[in-house]
């Protein structure tokens, strides 16, 4: 088989360099790039069935304002105090926004309510934040399309001078990291093939030769990634811009190893004098079976990323698989008709050996076939030390310190922290759910419970509830609070009561007067007593005098009788001179009778008068007494009530001044006792902010938490399960009782990925040992052997996981990237392998000898390391070096993976692969190779009719 695959491709090297070529143009021109599809089609970060996705898309449900947790902000900084200018602007691009209904689903402003304001605007008043949730699951395209149209608006709306506007958040974060990939893919690419030509050069001292695995890793990169995208685009799997970046780190490194190791087989078999045809045969032949194996092997391990629930690690899976296996297919065919076409030219030849490079590897595997143990306990004791620092990693899942200071989303939170307290912008989300609106003073209080527990928990630095619109407790709902409203009512009452009672003042003074008119009325009626009597005797004797008028003027009248009689007789008298005369003597006479008469009767009727007055004015005098009597004592009440008034006075004016104190005295401290009175509850501003805090039926509220430490890893993890607990332990009883609790937030997100990176680790490890086992174990045939290969290179994952530590943790003092573990592993566990699968079979052909006799089992092992140690050494050292590459990227999960898998791919050449799997076999000898009859020995006495069973520990 591999003899008639090198004989195709020696015959039609043309046609197959040509139809790689096609494929490659064609999938070029007519496949997206593979970073378009990964933008268009990336998934979520993590499981769109992950709690905390589900409790974000429940609560966007809830408050009727969007269908996904991806909470993003709107962060304005100026350089100086924001004023309307700002405000203008900060209006009209949230207009602008809030009519773009397909990339953003709501925007909470909490600036423009009073009761929320103090929250959102800085305490030097320079910067403030609004809240934007986007369509989309965290890293989804969705999300990353609709943050991308969100910054363009933002941008194109002409700011005030020294106004600068960020949209930040962890959506943001999670989109900044993965485009910022994204633009340094292609310098990576660059460093990667420059680093690889250059060693290429320096190793075969031939251009030629060099272009050959070069042209080899550049078309089989070309075609993995059309395939990978044109999957991609049918969702046929998920790719990601973190696949397509290891996509071209695993391809440029695996299919580099393949070339190298099939030109240095050939190569050594034309210094053997082996014709350029055969010679690319014995090549193929024997290298072949190993490039399937380690692609097989690399393909499978990755493969097993599929798995992960964590996108970052499921979608590097299958892409990396599929160019792996495009890799080997390159390498199968691609590679041996570019040697084949450049062999008929004289080119890509072996340069003169230099034995003294040989000579040293003969001498290495002498030394391990000679103390076998020895060398084995020295490399163990060397991974040791490298894996010791592995007891203290720590895994990082701060993802904004993963990425440069200048993405936007980090300056975004850098213009935060220069006037928030840290992570304003990295709240947890807390919804509680009840049977009843909860839109009243008893709701608002057992609201105001949670939040209390909520404050308890360590590290925990504002809370923001219904209760608590602006993250401390409104003074209008403080017990304290209402004590001063009650001093203020006190106080009133008691100013317009002292207005009413200031008569009382004025009493003393008014009774005193009218007692002494009293007295002096007294003392007038007493003489009007006295001269009414007087007037009475008087009047007595004046009708006396009267009665004698009387009498005397009726006299005369009787002696007038006849004028008076001869006047009424003259009927004309009036013209009578002598009548006239007459009538005007007679005419005064009656009227002075007349008026006698009258006199005497009013002086009849003066004197009843003067006698009654006499009587009425003496009752007078005793009521004036008895009325002094009773002003006296009046006097003496007012004198009481004055007292008691002044009294009253000083009690309410303490207890005013007391309330005052108290409400004073508790002001700004959160300690004033939370009490909601219906009269606050209806304030309209206490109405405005509800409006944020409680869904629109009443029945569910939500609650803002938020800590100091780092909410992006250990603290906001750690804190999630607490801020559930706390708040289940606050709703047992009262208003909240028997309530559903969801939360959501990056604390929670984190927890939740900590779990999820932790049973994809376990599962990765156990399915991709499992399966690098099987696939070995084929190769070799021996279960011992297999064993072997598998627990040297999880030492040597161990050391290159503790040299990373090391380096990046106790030297640079940052955490290794959730990513890394499974990563390398990944990488280290399957490529590791191939280089040992490489020696050990090259032993196994060495002990069955070239001359069909056996030979020892550790004079195969000295023509093994012979043979194979400068070649597998450079190829472990290129494709380590390609890994390194990828510090030349500024984001720290790209330079971690990069390194760890670099540094354990030079541990694995240097010292596994030299020193520990030849220390474990020549210690085990024949057991080495142990396996079942069938399974091994037949095979091995077909093939030689010498001694048979395994080779035996002979030094050739």
């Amino acid at each position: 088989m591999w003899d008639s695959l090198a004989s195709f491709a020696n015959r039609y090297a043309v046609v197959v360099i040509g139809l790689w070529v096609v494929a490659a143009g064609l999938g070029t021109l007519l496949v997206p790039p593979a970073e378009h599809t990964a933008r268009i089609h990336a998934r979520g970060f993590l499981p769109a069935d992950a709690p905390v996705n589900i409790a974000g898309a429940r609560m966007g449900a809830q408050f009727h304002d969007g269908k996904s947790g991806n909470l993003n902000y709107l962060v304005l900084e100026s350089d100086h105090p924001l004023g309307p200018a700002e405000r203008a602007f900060h209006d009209q691009l949230l207009a602008k926004l809030r009519a773009d209904h397909q990339d953003l689903d709501s925007v909470t402003d909490l600036w423009s309510d009073p009761m929320t304001a103090p929250a959102a605007l800085s305490d030097d008043g320079k910067a403030t934040y609004t809240i934007l949730r986007l369509p989309g699951d965290l890293g989804a395209a969705q999300a990353n399309r609709a943050l991308d149209q969100v910054r363009r608006i933002v941008a194109g709306q002409p700011a005030p001078a020294g106004l600068r506007a960020y949209v930040t958040g962890p959506g943001a974060t999670i989109a900044d990291e993965l485009s910022t990939i994204d633009r340094q893919m292609l310098l990576m690419t660059c460093v990667t093939v420059v680093l690889i030509a250059l060693l290429l050069v320096a190793v075969y001292r031939s251009l030629a030769t060099a272009l050959i695995p070069l042209m080899t890793v550049g078309l089989a990169l070309g075609v993995a990634r059309s395939v990978v995208s044109l999957l991609g685009e049918r969702d046929v799997f998920e790719v990601s811009i973190f696949s397509v970046a290891l996509l071209a780190a695993m391809v440029l490194g695996g299919a580099t190893d393949y070339g190298i190791f099939l030109i240095g087989r050939y190569h050594e078999a034309r210094r053997g004098g082996v014709s350029h045809e055969r010679a690319l045969g014995v090549a193929n032949r024997s290298v072949g079976p190993v490039i399937v194996a380690s692609a097989l092997t690399v393909a499978a391990a990755l493969s097993c990323l599929t798995f992960a629930k964590v996108g970052m690690l499921r979608s590097a899976g299958l892409p990396c698989a599929i160019g792996i296996v495009t890799g080997m297919l390159a390498s199968l065919t691609l590679l041996p008709a570019l040697i084949a076409l450049a062999g008929r030219y004289g080119l890509a030849q072996p340069r003169k050996l230099n034995r003294k490079t040989g000579l040293r590897w003969r001498r290495v595997g002498a030394l391990v076939a000679r103390w076998p143990a020895p060398m084995l306990v020295a490399s163990a004791l060397a991974l040791a030390i490298c894996a010791l620092p592995v007891s203290g990693l720590r895994l990082g899942f701060d993802e904004p310190a993963a990425q440069p200071d200048s993405t936007l989303a980090n300056r975004g939170y850098q213009a935060m922290d220069r006037h928030f307290p840290p992570n304003r912008l990295l709240p947890e989300i807390v919804s509680i759910k009840t049977g009843h609106d909860l839109r009243n003073p008893a709701g608002v209080i057992a609201i105001e419970r949670v939040t209390r527990k909520l404050m308890e928990i360590p590290g925990v630095t504002m809370v923001q509830s219904a209760s608590r619109p602006a993250g401390s407790i409104p003074e209008e709902a403080t017990l304290s609070d209402q004590a001063g409203v009650i001093g203020d009512q006190l106080d009133d009452g008691v100013a317009k009561l002292d207005q009413r009672l200031s008569a009382v003042n004025r009493l003393a003074p008014t009774l005193a007067q009218f007692s002494d008119a009293l007295s002096r009325l007294q003392a007038g009626l007493s003489g009007g007593v006295n001269g009414i009597d007087q007037l009475n005797s008087n009047i007595d004797v004046m009708g006396s005098g009267m009665h004698q008028l009387q009498n005397t003027v009726a006299q005369i009248s009787g002696n007038l009788d006849p004028l008076r009689n001869y006047t009424q007789s003259n009927p004309n008298c009036q013209n009578d001179q002598i009548c006239s005369m007459v009538l005007e003597i007679v005419q005064p006479v009656d009227s002075l009778i007349a008026g006698s008469d009258v006199l005497a009767r009013g002086a009849s009727q003066l004197s009843v008068s003067t006698s009654r007055t006499a009587q009425g004015l003496t009752t007078a005098d005793h009521s004036v007494g008895t009325m002094r009597a009773l002003v006296a004592q009046l006097s003496s009440m007012a004198a009481q009530l004055t007292n008691v008034v002044d009294e009253m006075r000083t009690t309410f004016s303490g207890l005013t001044d007391y309330l005052r104190e108290v409400r004073q005295d508790f002001q700004g401290s959160g300690e004033g006792g939370y009490y909601l009175p219906q009269r606050a509850w209806d304030d309209p501003r206490f109405q405005r902010a509800a409006e944020l805090y409680f869904a629109p039926g009443g029945d569910v509220t939500r609650v803002l938490v938020y800590g100091d430490g780092k909410v992006f890893g250990a603290d906001g993890a750690r804190r999630s399960p607490q801020i559930v607990a706390a708040v289940h332990e606050a709703t047992k009883e009262g208003a909240l009782a028997g309530s559903t609790v969801d939360i959501t937030g990056f604390g929670t997100g984190t927890a939740e990925l900590r779990g999820f990176v932790n049973s994809d680790f376990v599962l990765l490890a156990a399915v991709a040992l499992a399966l690098v086992f099987l696939i070995v174990l084929v190769m070799l045939r021996s279960p011992v052997a297999a064993a072997a290969v598998i627990g040297t290179v999880v030492v040597s994952y161990l050391s290159a996981l503790g040299v990373s530590t090391f380096i990046w943790h106790d030297l640079l003092g940052k955490d290794l990237h959730w990513a890394v573990q499974s990563m390398a592993l990944i990488a280290l566990v399957a490529v590791g392998a191939d280089y040992n699968l490489l020696l050990t079979m090259r032993m196994r052909e060495e002990a069955l000898a070239r001359t069909g006799t056996r030979v020892g089992l550790r004079t195969a092992m000295i023509r093994a390391f012979g043979s194979t140690g400068g070649v597998v050494t450079t190829a472990g050292i290129v494709f380590g070096i390609t890994m390194l590459a990828m510090l030349s990227s500024d984001v720290l999960t790209i330079e971690q993976v990069g390194s760890t898998i670099g540094v354990g791919l030079i541990i694995d050449t240097l010292v596994v692969r030299t020193f520990a799997v030849p220390g474990i076999a020549g210690l085990l000898g024949r057991w080495f190779w142990w396996s079942p009859p069938a399974f091994l020995l037949g095979p091995l006495r077909r093939r030689t009719s010498h001694q048979p069973g395994p080779p035996q520990n002979r030094v050739g």
